[in-house]
């Protein structure tokens, strides 16, 4: 039976075959560049591709007589099984992609058991989330996992994972690959329903275990020098900053040589074996709340791992065990992330800016082993407003005094500025403005004129940890090292009204002039999302309907905007626009429907739909996003009975639920064929509701023999067809 798909199953076929023959092979085909994948030269289809093919050989198989189905179950199979670990390969880098060319779950549905169970799957799991964050000289990565009864699935974000700490229990909605989810990033995807808290205050009981490896018994450093490290050095650390609110005690235990080869990467099994071998020497692990493990080199490719929070929280370290590794992991069981720089060229803000993750030169989760920033310390507890310590909220021009943030005492170490608010969620980005001197653990200042002779000044917004960022306030240099605002310079923000001038900087502390003017406006271009952004699934000719989201990101001190909507489909597409126009206030949202409507001639295939909003002043401000809209020439049929088996007295309820895409087919004729075990068939007709089923009754009859019953549904709706089988038994 010729199919839409068959050109293409014809010239996918030999590069596919090969490609299939080395996955059974064991032999991984590489990714390549542009979603393509390449093994020993040959070019495997992208996924999109195969998806497509596969798809297309799910139809064959379910129009076709039951002689030529083994053949076409054993290609599906080759091409499930390809797929399936090209899916694995790509969730970690592009998990936007595995939710682009997902299967709907009714499309998966219709699937033989054996292929379905190659075959990704719409999941909804709760559990215990977990977020690390590996620490490297070449960058660092976030990894997210879900424990749930007896697994444990790593989860992949296509958009901004949420800022939820490691014990938190959510429950999460995405596609499963294997052991592995892809989630769009949204509210939709992530829902908490228990918040961990974070435990930065008093003693901190802390274990380090000392391990190393079966094949590298080596001891870098003793375990007195560990204890030195942690249970002072940090400890001090930790008091020191915390303005003595916080500090840590326990024991170290080890060395122990685990089961493990260096040559092995697996934070869990070291974790496991440093448990087991502590508690072998004597150790009670319900002791303690934070745990440390040390060991030596090996092949994990990071100095430093550690859960952002958790009760009790874990950090590894690899290799050199010092201040600079073991505190930053500290402050990321604490629930920190790192601190960066915003660099803006010849600005302080604003034009072309980019952030480098550790660039804080003067911050401990940055570049230097310095005192958390005041952002940092108030996410902790250890400043806030109206108690002592304090930070200074500026609401009104003064001049205001500074202590020396490293020192004890009742007046204010920071001061926190509005910068901007966010007119739908009210979550305010505060310049925070600190007077560093050489002091304590901040010694390393001493030879810094720049830091001592005016105030450090960050951007940081309380919706988001990973926001805080220090600023160049001496954009004319290529420096890092002189980031502060000095005595007799001053800086302007005319978006936000407010100068900020340090007056004096001296042994005793700094004061600091903030006035406040009106605002002028900086405009911005505009945030577009078309949702929903995962793919569509449908017949050629029909209407999907997308939701338009358009943000104004001008600044407080602009006027609202309007913006020119339009939209793009492919040639021969019709789409239409419920509002071309929108007017939003900045810093707010609005949006419209945008309906897009393929040809009843179009092929089969992913096809992309766009929209596009521009400022109508004139100035090049716009943005854009694109959704895909997939055809599908089949109908999606799934076919089931109430019960597995039935005595001649039963009567079988059948129902086939008939779907396109993720939408549920009303009006479909539904022809039901069952054959008994000698051959006789008996035949019903229903029609589908408005939920896309239709049900029949079946009751054997007395001289009916017993034995396995086979049941055919067979769909036709408009001339698209589709079908399914399945079986009961009669005793």
């Amino acid at each position: 039976m010729k199919t839409a798909f068959a050109p293409t199953l014809r010239v996918l076929a030999p590069s596919l075959l090969f490609a299939i023959a080395l996955v059974t092979n064991g032999i991984t085909p590489a990714p390549a560049r542009g979603g393509q994948w390449v093994a020993n030269s040959v070019v495997v289809p992208p996924a999109a591709d195969m998806t497509r093919t596969l798809s297309a050989l799910a139809a064959q198989y379910q129009a076709s007589p039951r002689a030529r189905r083994a053949a076409l179950l054993a290609t599906m199979r080759d091409v499930a099984a390809t797929r399936q670990q090209m899916l694995a390969a790509l969730i970690e880098d592009d998990p936007g992609e595995v939710l682009r060319v997902a299967l709907p779950a009714p499309v998966r549905a219709s699937l033989p058991a054996e292929i379905k169970a190659l075959v990704e799957e719409l999941v909804e799991r709760e559990g215990i989330l977990e977020v690390l964050v590996e620490d490297s000289d070449w960058g660092h990565r976030y990894h997210h996992f879900l424990r749930t009864a007896g697994q444990r699935l790593s989860l992949h974000f296509a958009g901004e994972a949420p800022e939820l700490l490691t014990g938190s229990r959510v429950r999460v909605r995405g596609v499963r690959v294997g052991e592995a989810l892809a989630l769009d990033g949204g509210s939709g995807s992530v829902e908490a329903l228990a918040v961990a808290l974070p435990n930065t205050f008093g003693e901190q009981r802390t274990i380090v275990i000392l391990v190393n490896f079966q094949d590298q018994p080596t001891e870098p450093y003793t375990a007195a020098y560990a204890r030195d490290v942690v249970f002072n050095t940090t400890s001090n650390f930790d008091w020191e900053a915390s303005y003595q609110q916080t500090w840590l005690t326990g024991d170290v235990y080890g060395w122990y040589t685990i089961p493990l080869n260096s040559t092995v990467c697996d934070t869990s099994k070291i974790a496991s074996y440093a448990k087991s071998a502590a508690q072998a020497g004597g150790a009670d692990l319900s002791r303690y709340r934070r745990f440390i493990y040390g060991f030596p080199a090996n092949a994990c490719s990071w100095w430093g791992y550690g859960t952002v929070g958790g009760n009790p929280s874990s950090a590894w370290v690899k290799g050199s065990f010092q201040l600079r590794v073991v505190g930053h992991e500290m402050g990321h069981n604490f629930g920190l992330y790192h601190a960066r720089s915003r660099d803006c060229g010849a600005n302080v803000l604003g034009g072309t800016c980019t952030t480098s993750e550790y660039g804080d030169t003067l911050d401990i989760m940055g570049g230097a082993a310095g005192h958390f920033s005041a952002f940092q310390k108030e996410r902790l507890g250890w400043l806030s407003y109206g108690t002592s310590p304090p930070i200074t909220t500026v609401q009104s021009a003064g001049t205001y005094w500074l202590d020396p943030f490293q020192s004890l005492g009742s007046n204010p170490k920071a001061l926190k500025i509005l910068h901007s608010t966010d007119p739908t969620t009210g979550a305010k980005t505060w310049y925070y403005v600190e007077y560093r001197r050489a002091l304590g653990f901040d010694s390393f200042l001493s030879s810094n004129s720049n830091v001592l002779s005016g105030v450090v000044v960050h951007l940081g917004s309380e919706s988001s940890g990973r926001s805080i960022d220090l600023l160049d306030m001496t954009p004319e240099t290529a420096s890092w090292s002189d980031p502060a605002l000095v005595v007799g310079r001053s800086y302007s923000d005319p978006a936000a009204g407010v100068t900020i001038a340090p007056v004096s900087a001296g042994s005793g502390g700094a004061s600091v002039q903030v006035s406040f003017g009106s605002q002028t406006c900086v405009p911005a271009n505009p945030t577009v999302s078309l949702s929903p952004s995962q793919s569509q699934w449908v017949k050629a000719g029909t209407t999907v309907s997308y939701t338009v989201s358009v943000t104004n990101n001008d600044s407080s001190g602009c006027s609202a905007a309007t913006f020119d909507l339009s939209s793009s489909v492919p040639a021969g597409w019709t789409a239409s626009l419920a509002s071309t126009q929108l007017t939003i206030a900045p810093g707010a949202g609005g949006s419209t429907t945008l309906q897009a409507t393929s040809p009843s001639s179009a092929a089969d295939g992913f096809y992309d739909v766009t929209a596009r909003a521009a400022d109508v002043s004139g100035a090049a401000y716009a943005g854009s996003a694109t959704a895909t809209y997939v055809v599908a020439s089949s109908l999606n049929v799934a076919v089931t009975t109430d019960r597995a088996s039935y005595t001649r007295k039963q009567t079988a309820s059948i129902t086939a639920a008939v779907s396109s895409g993720e939408a549920a087919v009303s009006g479909a004729s539904v022809s039901f064929t069952i054959t008994k075990p000698a051959g006789l068939v008996s035949s019903q007709n229903a029609t589908t509701g408005s939920n896309g089923t239709a049900t029949v009754q079946f009751r054997p009859r007395r001289q009916d023999p017993s034995g396995v019953y086979r049941v055919r549904a067979d769909a036709n709706a408009n001339g698209v067809t589709g079908s399914a089988e399945t079986s009961f038994v009669v005793q």
